[in-house]
């Protein structure tokens, strides 16, 4: 009867240790873990400076020197099977490209030029970039937002002293409407645009004592009224907006934050990183992802769903993460000469 029992005792035993030990097991299953793998970029005498996914899924990543050597720019796109290839961009002397916002098979790509603006369109059917001449007046192009079928605005630098301006097109920029200032803006440096209709649109700048404006619009940029920020705020930047809700970055004289306002910027909700944030895009109205680097200048990748953060394993990239872009189901993000995608 002892052994019998003492049977029964060591049997109960090894169960309440199976059953720990299932338990712990499954803790350790439910913490999500990421892991992102680097691609050396094709054109590596160029840096990469931005990338951009239409609402399609095909992505392209590109960059200038913003000198006058040869090769001046550089370009790439993403098939769906995840394979990178050389995309042909049009030469870029002493240019830079400065941001870019996508449709569905088709995005425009802006920047600064020796003339003043530079804008791109990529299409996705024929995988070509060509330049557009249709936003001539202006130092540059800041942002660049783009939302229904074929509707984009872009606010253009004034330059020195000078109010920039907002212009829409209806045709994927093959057209634009007559600029209007915005008054606002003069002596500040406009860091981001999202528009989502032809009317609704909200704007970020930084003045000269480094603090952060927020504008938003309800008739198309004719008028403006202010929305709160943070006093500790330097930079408030890479909007992503599906309707009242928007995600971005915003930096502090020590920190970057991922923010979010779901009024349309009345208030924000934020979020402080352990690393330093370059840049951040969004697949939907909670799943971002958000990269940079680590105090040792290592490369640094994060998803933020509804403002949680997951940080990712990095493989094959080298230096810090510049920016990212995303499709619904596809991001993709790059360095100076890595670009590497990630899978919700």
């Amino acid at each position: 009867m002892k052994r019998r029992g003492s049977k029964v005792r060591s049997a109960w035993w090894v169960g309440v240790l199976a059953a720990a030990s299932a338990l712990t097991l499954a803790g350790c299953m439910t913490q999500p873990t990421l892991h992102v793998t680097g691609l050396p970029s094709i054109g590596i005498s160029v840096p990469l400076r931005l990338t951009a996914c239409t609402t399609s899924g095909s992505c392209i990543a590109v960059g200038t020197t913003g000198s006058s050597t040869t090769p001046s720019s550089v370009g790439e796109y993403r098939e769906s099977n995840g394979v990178w290839n050389s995309l042909a961009v049009p030469a870029a002397p002493s240019s830079l490209i400065t941001s870019a916002s996508c449709l569905s098979t088709q995005c425009l790509i802006g920047g600064l030029s020796p003339t003043g603006n530079l804008l791109w369109t990529y299409n996705a059917s024929s995988q070509s970039v060509i330049p557009l001449d249709t936003l001539r007046a202006g130092q540059g192009i800041r942002s660049l937002s783009c939302f229904g079928i074929s509707s984009c605005a872009a606010i253009v630098a004034g330059g020195v002293d000078a109010a920039s301006t907002i212009s829409f097109s209806a045709d994927a920029g093959t057209s634009w409407s007559t600029p209007v200032a915005l008054t606002w803006s003069k002596g500040d440096t406009v860091s981001a645009l999202t528009c989502t209709s032809s009317l609704d649109c909200i704007a970020t700048a930084t003045t000269g004592t480094n603090s952060v404006v927020v504008e938003r619009s309800r008739d198309g940029g004719n008028t403006w009224v202010s929305r709160a920020t943070r006093v500790a705020w330097t930079n408030l930047t890479w909007l992503s907006c599906h309707g009242l809700v928007c995600n971005a970055l915003a930096t502090t004289s020590s920190k970057t934050y991922v923010v979010r306002t779901k009024n349309f910027g009345r208030t924000w909700l934020e979020n402080s990183l352990p690393a330093q944030g370059n840049a951040l895009a969004c697949a939907s109205i909670n799943k971002c992802v958000v990269v940079g680097q680590k105090r040792n200048d290592s490369p640094w990748f994060a998803t933020s769903d509804d403002l949680q953060l997951t940080v990712a394993t990095l493989k094959y990239v080298p230096s810090p993460l510049l920016a990212v872009a995303c499709a619904k189901t596809v991001c993709t993000a790059l360095g100076v000469s890595t670009v590497l995608a990630y899978r919700f």
